[in-house]
């Protein structure tokens, strides 16, 4: 009992910390990585019965951009979103006419059995217990109502990520702060992870799919999109602006110097539909 309360105590740490994090980074993400990740997301909609929706909740809505995909998606819903980070919902507020909730994924404040679709996209992963997360959202679902989740599958990560760690090291960076617990990747990098983790929620067997992706960053804004979002911006963040600014400039030069189609991130997103059984 005092191991998991110690490990509850940990997440709730964890989950805290990441809120503050999106919340103080909230527009650069708007800027820098909102735009390369809502194509994807924007994909699963398809896959959904939106069309005879009367309640859509987006989980993890962040800055909003899915939103208004939704919108002409469900035109007869009531869209809900919910996001843990004050922040990321306070901007998205700003150009949304949706009711926006500040709620933790384990502990959703909505009634029981009052959804019917739900939307995890590119967020289930930054939940330390991603099963009790889906057995919350199970809980606000209706009977026979739905549940689409995006995920990362096979991804190399960003372009130049081994450059930014070289550089980072050799000033004397400290390590990422992240706390792992909030950095659940490899719990559903797969078709059988993500099947596991919906089981163990009580869907049924959901259908999954992956599909291929690319985005191909130009350089000034993939520099821009590393020193304010990801690793490299949360590692930076300690050091002194001006061995900050060098650390940056000696990243941009190595970077100018790779071959065509470096800059290009390869990457593989896995997408989920369940349905909750009557």
């Amino acid at each position: 009992m005092a191991a998991d309360a110690e490990a509850g105590d940990r997440h709730a740490h964890a989950t805290r910390g990441l809120a503050a994090e999106y919340s103080a980074r909230a527009g650069a993400y708007a800027r820098s990585w909102a735009p390369v990740i809502h194509p994807f997301a924007r994909r699963l909609l398809g896959a959904l019965p939106l069309d005879s929706a009367r309640r859509v909740l987006d989980l993890g809505c962040g800055t909003g951009e899915l939103l208004r995909d939704l919108g002409a998606a469900a035109p007869g819903a009531c869209l809900i979103g919910a996001d843990r980070a004050e922040g990321m919902v306070r901007l998205a507020a700003g150009s949304a006419s949706y009711p926006l909730l500040v709620t933790d994924a384990q502990s959703l404040a909505l009634r029981a059995e009052c959804i019917d679709v739900a939307i995890l996209a590119f967020m289930l992963f930054h939940v330390p217990d991603p099963a009790s997360a889906l057995r919350e959202v199970r809980r606000v679902l209706r009977p026979n109502a739905w549940v689409g989740i995006t995920a990362w599958g096979a991804d190399p990560g960003t372009p130049g990520a081994a450059i930014w760690t070289e550089e980072l090291d050799a000033c004397g960076a400290a390590a990422d702060p992240r706390d792992p617990a909030v950095m659940a990747h490899d719990r559903m990098n797969t078709p059988e992870k993500l099947a596991q983790l919906a089981g163990e929620a009580g869907f049924a067997p959901p259908r999954i799919w992956s599909e291929s992706h690319a985005h191909a960053w130009t350089l000034d804004g993939l520099c821009a999109m590393q020193a304010t979002n990801g690793a490299p911006s949360r590692r930076l963040v300690a050091l002194p602006e001006d061995v900050r600014a060098r650390c940056c400039e000696r990243v941009r030069c190595r970077m100018a110097a790779l071959p065509d189609g470096e800059l290009v991130h390869r990457m593989e997103v896995l997408y989920a539909v369940a349905r909750r059984p009557g």
